[in-house]
């Protein structure tokens, strides 16, 4: 790869810890649960008050950009799920407490909202050698792709060659580098039956004594498996049955069961790949007695850049954590910039993804600090 890289910048002691932590507890002061033009209004005045121009859209979606040339972007989304009841800390608080800030989305995915502000400061002061595009997107908590605002702002990202989501990875003294995701894909499975009350059974049929059936040949189709030679790991799709609803009356049969599938695929596979594969099984354990609907499809991606991964690793080495390049079992942003615009990205970013959707959630400010420098020292790395 050519010479060894710098291990360390000038401009790397002008990441500014306070910076981070009051940003990151002004973020969490602001709920953004399925409604981000609050955050989104906080986060663009932040930035114009750096001299950004800033793009925006009814949804809140923004773009800011500097320098010039082939672009470098960062991505991170406003969303979070709710807060929900059983906290400890206040959940919109801020506190901090043994070096952790808590509250909704201090590791998922605010955190990685004030890294991005810190590297605009920064960029500010230190025009970078080429362009660095900010995103900051609402609906990615499980919204479908038409919903979800990286996908709705893809016609505005131009000539950009690869780049970073700053969703968390961090945990302890190691960063996570995720090159991939598996594909998510959601169904609904209506099994059929007979209504009836359940002292006359002869006058019914019950769909959920069909269940077990379909259960029994889900479970049993064959899986695919991909070895992923950058880690020596296979990694294998797999399907999980999430919900299952009858309920009519207690002495009531149900006229129809309906399960919700969860299937999470290989990178190459496509949503409407399964729903064929799913329907064969429904028919060999239902025959007719079900209709089947896809909810939504996200195709997976693996983006194995080796010298991207060591440019990430040094980044992370010369901030003085571990790097961990991995492939990533949930589906992420990535794929999004991946099949559709074909941005390589990798996901890397403060918090810890093991805190997500938690009740008290929290971030680790030494992990907050050391993850935006690594963040950093990746844009310059890219630019030597």
């Amino acid at each position: 790869m050519g010479s060894p890289r710098k291990t360390s910048f000038s401009g790397i002691d002008m990441i500014e810890k306070g910076n981070l932590v009051k940003n990151l507890q002004s973020l969490i002061r602001i709920p953004s649960f399925m409604d981000s033009t609050a955050v989104s209004k906080w986060i663009k005045n932040e930035l114009e008050g750096l001299g950004y121009e800033v793009w925006s859209d009814s949804d809140g979606n923004l773009i800011a950009e500097t320098g010039k040339g082939p672009g470098f972007i960062l991505n991170a989304h406003m969303d979070t799920v709710e807060a929900g009841d059983g906290w400890k800390h206040d959940p919109f608080g801020g506190e901090i407490e043994n070096e952790r800030i808590y509250g909704r989305g201090a590791s998922d995915c605010k955190a990685g909202i004030a890294s991005m502000l810190e590297i605009a400061r920064y960029f500010k002061k230190n025009p970078p050698e080429r362009r660095v595009v900010f995103t900051f997107t609402a609906y990615e908590e499980g919204y479908p792709l038409e919903k979800n605002g990286l996908y709705k702002i893809l016609p505005k990202l131009k000539n950009i060659e690869k780049g970073l989501i700053l969703e968390p990875t961090t945990k302890g003294s190691k960063i996570g580098i995720a090159f991939g995701c598996r594909g998510s894909m959601r169904y609904r499975l209506e099994i059929n039956g007979r209504k009836g009350h359940s002292a006359y059974l002869p006058h019914s049929a019950n769909p959920i004594y069909l269940l077990p059936g379909f259960l029994g040949a889900l479970s049993s189709a064959p899986s695919r498996k991909l070895k992923i030679p950058s880690i020596g790991a296979e990694i294998e799709d797999a399907n999980t049955v999430t919900e299952v609803r009858a309920h009519e009356g207690r002495n009531v049969v149900p006229s129809k069961c309906v399960v919700s599938i969860d299937r999470r695929a290989l990178p190459d596979e496509l949503p409407e790949e399964y729903y064929e594969t799913l329907k064969s099984i429904c028919r060999k354990s239902l025959g007719t007695r079900f209709r089947l609907r896809q909810l939504s499809g996200m195709q997976g991606y693996l983006f194995e850049d080796r010298d991207f991964i060591d440019m990430c690793s040094d980044a992370v080495k010369s901030a003085g954590f571990m790097p961990e390049p991995r492939f990533e079992m949930a589906r992420i942003d990535g794929c999004i910039l991946y099949n559709f615009a074909k941005i390589g990205t990798f996901m890397m970013g403060p918090g810890d993804i093991g805190q997500a959707h938690q009740l008290d959630e929290y971030c680790e400010i030494e992990g907050l600090v050391k993850a935006t420098e690594a963040v950093l020292n990746v844009i310059l790395f890219n630019h030597e």
